[in-house]
């Protein structure tokens, strides 16, 4: 007996590791209005009206579900598409998903990404909802296979009376899932103050300028007469994981450029400033709303 125990004590901490492997956590963006109607890699033409995401790794067709960590929503999405490639950024999803993961007027937020299925496979959580609910037979009653996405439901074997000691103590590894969790958290928040702290005024980085469609609205946070003190706020919103950030330059009265760091873009002003408040109470940066057109 003490050995089938051990078995069982083994088999239960194979599970959760497997478990865990199918969970990962980073930062979750949505695609911008302005790739609706593109192709994706998977040659689909991305639509913001359906459930869909970009992963770097998951197969086409694989079903994700992306939880939020600080509301608790999720939803269901189908990759059609390869990302992001961005630092911390896990998944990107379509403008609906973002929509019920209350994340438009946010931007990012902290997720959860699991597997549901992948293509061609029925959802891997219904076959073990079937095994939790089938007769077990009287003889193999002490073999019970308990998920870890649930609160474990064990049913001790009648003849064996330490057997509810045991199989507790087969739920222990249990709670190595918000600790996996809180160490990819620790790791992400290093990586934030990495990138703050090498940067200096001398040295080799990494520049790619691309000119935007001037339209829309962004909130503007910061303006700046020298370049050295630009590239330093860049570095740090990217630290912060803000990828979507803009530098107008404009001359100043006395003639000298003035450069002014936007995040955005988005398409109605109201937008904007739901953005503008959710940057000033989640990360204490404050800023205005401004038209993106020169007009």
């Amino acid at each position: 007996m003490k050995h089938f125990f051990t078995l069982l004590f083994a088999f239960a901490c194979a599970s959760v590791a497997l478990s865990a492997q199918d969970a990962e956590y980073g930062l979750a963006s949505y695609y911008a209005d302005k790739f609706a109607g593109k192709p994706t890699a998977s040659g689909e033409l991305y639509d913001p009206a359906k459930m869909t995401a970009a992963h770097k790794t998951h197969p086409f067709g694989t079903i994700l579900r992306v939880t939020r960590l600080d509301n608790g929503k999720s939803v269901e999405v189908r990759v059609n598409d390869r990302g992001p490639y961005v630092a911390g950024r896990v998944v990107d999803v379509s403008r609906a998903a973002a929509e019920k993961l209350d994340l438009i007027k946010d931007g990012m937020a902290r997720v959860k990404v699991e597997v549901v299925r992948l293509p061609g496979e029925t959802a891997r959580r219904v076959e073990s909802k079937a095994r939790e609910t089938a007769p077990r037979p009287e003889k193999k009653a002490e073999v019970e296979v308990t998920t870890y996405d649930e609160p474990a439901k064990t049913t001790p074997a009648k003849p064996a009376a330490p057997a509810p000691k045991k199989t507790a103590s087969t739920a222990q590894p249990k709670p190595q899932k918000p600790a996996t969790a809180a160490k990819k958290e620790e790791t992400m928040r290093a990586k934030e103050g990495t990138l703050v702290r090498q940067f200096k005024q001398y040295g080799l980085y990494q520049v790619r300028l691309e000119k935007p469609a001037a339209k829309g609205f962004g909130v503007q946070v910061a303006s700046l007469s020298s370049t050295e003190s630009v590239l330093k706020q860049i570095a740090d919103l990217q630290a912060k994981w803000f990828d979507e950030i803009l530098l107008k330059i404009e001359e100043s009265p006395t003639g000298k450029p003035v450069y002014k760091i936007i995040l955005g873009a988005f398409e109605t002003r109201k937008e904007a400033e739901a953005y503008k408040e959710s940057l000033r109470k989640k990360y204490k940066i404050e800023g205005f709303v401004v038209p993106l057109s020169d007009k």
